[in-house]
């Protein structure tokens, strides 16, 4: 899937990017502001050196600080952090043990990079109870490390320190948080509306052509239409578009719609096949088919048509045991160096298609021009020049006679030439 037709489902499914974002970013502010706040409680400690009382002990310290310092501070931390110490940090509060929850009233303690200091923090939902446990580790952890190494004890180098701002919950963290999969949520459930859309429906949104007719698909006929303008545009070279509609016989109601779907498939094939390869013909809906004819001018255009006409005129179409006769009724539009846009293109050749008489073959192609002919004078029948005006028009049978000017600007004297 190219990226914009992704774009294409992402802002089809706005909505729902958007509510489940909105369920998310509540979701996570409901979510936050339930929690109960936690705080932190931080002290420090220094690992010292107390004086040796002899040779043998001195080189025996000497020794394990050079060998075992950051094993001895590790273990420091760990005695902290234990069970052992923790249980009786509630003794010595007075609070019972069982009512402080690991996962609520945690303990943690690490070795600051390249010192001697130790950090204790304690977290908790009450503050002063977790700056109290806090004191009461400490204490019990100087108390554990003179009897561990001797010569090491571990002295309290800053107090203890409750901040009074809650360290959790982050409001705005966790409103970003749950917008961001509100985000992730709601582009995978568009993603999956897409891919779960019935088979038909995913086929014709990415298909060229239409499944039920085999010509090219009103989707894609807009699209190249809008490249040939452009194309038209910069070489300045003409292009022309018909609306053909294909207006079957008084028997073609009675037939069963899934056969008259087969015969109106045949005859698009049968324009298909007539037409030449870079022409392009779609199917708009309600028996009307569109015809794209780049790089040709209106009178070319009218004579294509014409044969189309005859061919749909002269041909009968066959499906199980139904026949069907077509004729067909044109609007043709012609503009020259993309002097229309696709909206007027199409608005102009519905306009000449509502001019066009389904009885009279002759009066069954209409043409309008978006721009006079250069060097032109049409005529009005009585011989008498008349200028073509900005948007002309003439019907298959009744066009009008067109007489290219001389070099000096006069009527040649050998009379007019039909165009």
């Amino acid at each position: 899937m190219e990226l914009r037709e992704y774009l294409r489902v992402l802002a089809k499914n706005w909505w729902l990017i958007l509510l489940l974002t909105l369920v998310g970013l509540s979701g996570a502010l409901l979510f936050s502001y339930s929690r109960e706040p936690i705080y932190e409680a931080t002290s420090t400690y220094v690992v010292s050196l107390a004086p040796f009382d002899s040779i043998g002990n001195t080189i025996y310290g000497m020794g394990l600080l050079t060998s075992s310092q950051q094993r001895m501070f590790a273990t420091y931390c760990q005695v902290m952090g234990s069970g052992a110490v923790r249980s009786e940090a509630g003794k010595l509060i007075g609070v019972d043990t069982d009512s402080l929850d690991p996962n609520t009233y945690a303990v943690s303690c690490t070795v600051l990079p390249d010192t001697n200091v130790l950090r204790l923090i304690t977290h908790g939902t009450a503050p002063a109870l977790t700056g109290r446990l806090n004191e009461a580790i400490g204490v019990l952890g100087m108390a554990r490390a003179k009897s561990l190494y001797t010569y090491f004890p571990l002295e309290r180098l800053d107090a203890v320190n409750v901040d009074d701002t809650p360290i959790l919950p982050n409001h705005t963290e966790d409103a970003l948080l749950g917008m961001m999969l509100g985000v992730v949520l709601g582009i995978s459930a568009a993603m999956v509306k897409e891919y779960l859309r019935s088979p038909s429906e995913r086929l014709e949104a990415t298909s060229i052509r239409n499944p039920r007719f085999g010509v090219y698909n009103e989707r894609y006929f807009q699209q190249r239409l809008l490249e040939e303008i452009n194309r038209a545009r910069v070489r300045n070279r003409p292009i022309s578009v018909a609306l053909m509609r294909l207006v079957p016989d008084e028997d073609f109601v009675l037939i069963p719609e899934k056969v008259q779907q087969a015969l109106l498939r045949k005859a698009a094939l049968r324009l298909q096949e007539i037409l030449r390869q870079e022409n392009i013909i779609a199917y708009m809906g309600n028996h009307l088919f569109a015809i794209l004819l780049p790089e040709t001018p209106g009178d070319e255009a009218q004579a294509i048509l014409e044969n189309l006409h005859s061919e749909i005129r002269n041909h009968t179409f066959r499906a199980e045991d139904y026949v069907a006769n077509f004729v067909a009724r044109t609007g043709l539009v012609e503009s020259s160096g993309g002097a229309l846009s696709l909206e007027s293109m199409l608005k102009k050749a519905q306009e000449a298609l509502e001019k066009t008489s389904p009885i009279d073959a002759e009066d069954s192609i209409q043409l309008l021009r978006a721009s006079p002919r250069p060097f032109v004078l049409g005529s009005n029948g009585s011989g008498e020049p008349i200028a073509e005006g900005a948007l002309a028009e003439h019907s298959n049978g009744h066009s009008a006679n067109y007489t290219t000017l001389s070099e000096d600007g006069q009527v040649p004297a050998d009379g007019e030439s039909n165009v």
